[in-house]
């Protein structure tokens, strides 16, 4: 009697583990390059000494040594936006990511800010597979999707990139690819995924939270979307129901500020249990990978020489708080974004202006960190009408924007160079993606098709004041030829 117990006991104890099997997936998003750690606001209020190549790494090991099965993946925009990533082409995360031993990779529009060759550079060098799909033709060395031996479970993995990259990446970087609908994409590749025979299909969606939640609702194979793009921080995932399944969608904000952990228990190919966490990367709890600074020790150290290059000088403080216009730091950025890119209007919004330019040497990094976000000027044109709608309701959104000093309000009616503003004439106005986007809820420009998109604001004011130093005014007075 004993015996047949003990067979069943051991039977059952076989079923179990061929039935269910534990997976843990770890995954970060739109990392943008914070390989070295930086003051940040986590849990929306909170500021903290965050990320960092050795902090990250850490508590990616942690998990790794308690947890069992485990995958670690990235949902995009792991390369473009500080010093230590952009002087590099991004390499500098790469490398960063191959000692981490990603399992699958999403490219995110900002993977394209360096130019395609350089994208390509970045793809060839990770170990890990770089997934995208529904670009049309596939973009060199990627592919649409894999499957992911662990432990018994075969985990099918694709990657989505957002349409929007058409239009928010420098000309001609994604190399006369189209980027076709993510549902259209998921379900182009259905029964090819299908046929793979997964217990768990993953996408790695650099779509935004709001695109998951569509392609969950239309697309009912998968089972889990790890999402970036949109910065999003969900503390707690999304659920969705479609055709008697849960959808669960998640995303570990941006910045490097959280690692995210899903742990999961997965049955006849279904998931039976789900919980997650993000874990924010505070340095002051967590001890350190030195062997991860290591590995990006000497990107930082050049980028830390470059930082103190000196590109001009200003003999005027500048500060986008100042009542002055003439040192004004908002005015003085929309008259050289206007003046770069020949355009009547330009705009920028307060929140992206992040320090002083002070009186003095102006160096590099000083700049980068007035502007340390990676934002793209584009060029549209606006109907009077519009313009006028948008100038006379700043005051009732999130923030009001700075514009070039040509623009005036006398009286409460509009003038450009002395002359007021037409309802059914066309202006041509350059903005930064952000704002283009809806950013801070300024919603009139999308409709407006996108004419020419010049790369980094930032780099614009760089090469503007290596031409024209030194500044002495928010004014532009030119030296340049």
């Amino acid at each position: 009697m004993k015996k047949i117990i003990t067979i069943v006991l051991i039977l059952i104890l076989v079923f179990a583990s061929v039935f269910a099997k534990e997976l843990n997936i770890v995954h970060l998003n739109d990392f943008h390059g914070r390989l070295v750690p930086q003051v940040q606001k986590i849990y929306k209020n909170y500021s903290y000494t965050v990320a960092g190549a050795e902090y990250i790494s850490a508590i990616v090991n942690n998990i790794k040594q308690k947890e069992k099965n485990v995958l670690l993946f990235d949902a995009g925009d792991f390369s473009a936006g500080t010093i230590y990533s952009n002087l590099s082409n991004g390499l500098s995360v790469v490398d960063f990511y191959n000692y981490l031993k990603f399992d699958a990779v999403a490219l995110g529009n900002h993977e394209f800010d360096f130019g395609y060759d350089a994208m390509k550079n970045m793809v060839r060098r990770l170990s890990a597979p770089v997934l995208c799909a529904n670009a049309y033709p596939l973009f060199d060395n990627t592919k649409p999707f894999v499957i992911i031996n662990k432990d018994g479970l075969r985990v099918a993995v694709i990657g989505l990139l957002t349409p929007e990259t058409k239009i928010i990446t420098m000309p001609n970087a994604l190399n006369n690819r189209d980027i076709i609908d993510p549902v259209e994409t998921l379900n182009k590749y259905k029964n090819d995924i299908l046929a793979q025979n997964p217990d768990l299909v993953v996408v790695l969606s650099h779509c935004g939270v709001k695109e998951d939640e569509r392609i969950a609702k239309n697309v009912d194979f998968v089972d889990l979307i790890i999402g970036g793009h949109s910065h999003t921080e969900l503390f707690e995932p999304i659920v969705v129901e479609n055709n008697n399944k849960k959808i669960y969608i998640v995303q570990a904000g941006s910045y490097g500020k959280y690692v995210g952990h899903i742990k999961l228990n997965v049955e006849n190919k279904k998931i039976k249990s789900f919980s997650y966490s993000l874990y924010p990367t505070i340095n002051a709890i967590i001890n350190p990978d030195k062997n991860a600074y290591k590995v990006v020790q000497n990107y930082i150290v050049d980028a830390e020489k470059y930082s103190s290059e000196v590109i001009g000088f200003s003999d005027v403080e500048l500060n986008k708080d100042s009542k002055d216009i003439d040192k004004n730091l908002g005015t003085f950025i929309t008259n050289v974004l206007s003046y770069m890119t020949n355009s009547d209007i330009a705009f920028y919004n307060h929140g992206g202006i992040r320090d002083v330019l002070n009186k003095g040497e102006i160096t590099y990094g000083e700049i980068f960190n007035i502007l340390p976000f990676e934002n793209t000027v584009v060029k549209f044109k606006m109907k009077g009408s519009d313009l006028i709608s948008l100038l006379d309701s700043m005051d009732q959104k999130k923030t009001k924007l700075h514009y070039n000093d040509s623009l005036e309000n006398i009286n409460g009616k509009w003038f450009l160079r002395g002359k007021e503003l037409k309802e059914d004439e066309y202006y041509t106005v350059a903005t930064v993606d952000f704002l283009y986007y809806g950013g801070d809820g300024y919603t009139e420009f999308s409709k407006f098709p996108v004419l020419q998109n010049y790369g980094y604001a930032r780099e614009l004011i760089v090469d503007f004041i290596k031409k024209n130093s030194p500044i002495k005014s928010s004014r532009l007075i030119l030296t340049s030829k």
